[in-house]
């Protein structure tokens, strides 16, 4: 679902959970966590944005931010989701390649416990 959702970030490269070298690009990674209360299900999510460009990296972490802010409320896929929340905004991670950059952001995202997972 969050796939989905992400690759409608304007200029996106590609999105998807195994890491691509087409830039920039998107990975996704649901942290095992979070209850529920048998009728909203809370997920830990990562968001890695990849980039070979350091500043275009950094300018387009802002637009994935501004995108999942809007996730809120909404229905993706048939799954609704009430809630978005920054666990740790995106932060630059030593990558170990002078030609690739990362960004790594954390959310919390709340979503119907009868929905698909994300």
């Amino acid at each position: 679902m969050l796939t989905t959702y992400l690759l409608r970030v304007d200029g996106i490269g590609s999105a998807g959970t195994k890491l691509r070298p087409v830039w920039p690009f998107v990975l996704i990674t649901v942290i095992a966590s979070g209850g529920d209360n048998y009728l909203w299900s809370r997920h830990l999510v990562d968001v890695e944005v990849f980039h070979s460009d350091y500043s275009a990296g950094a300018d387009f972490t802002r637009r994935v931010h501004d995108h999942m802010m809007r996730l809120r409320h909404s229905y993706v896929d048939g799954v609704p989701i009430s809630d978005v929340a920054t666990i740790h905004g995106f932060g630059d991670l030593d990558y170990q390649d002078d030609t690739v950059h990362r960004f790594i952001a954390e959310y919390e995202i709340e979503s119907s416990v009868d929905a698909q997972p994300l």
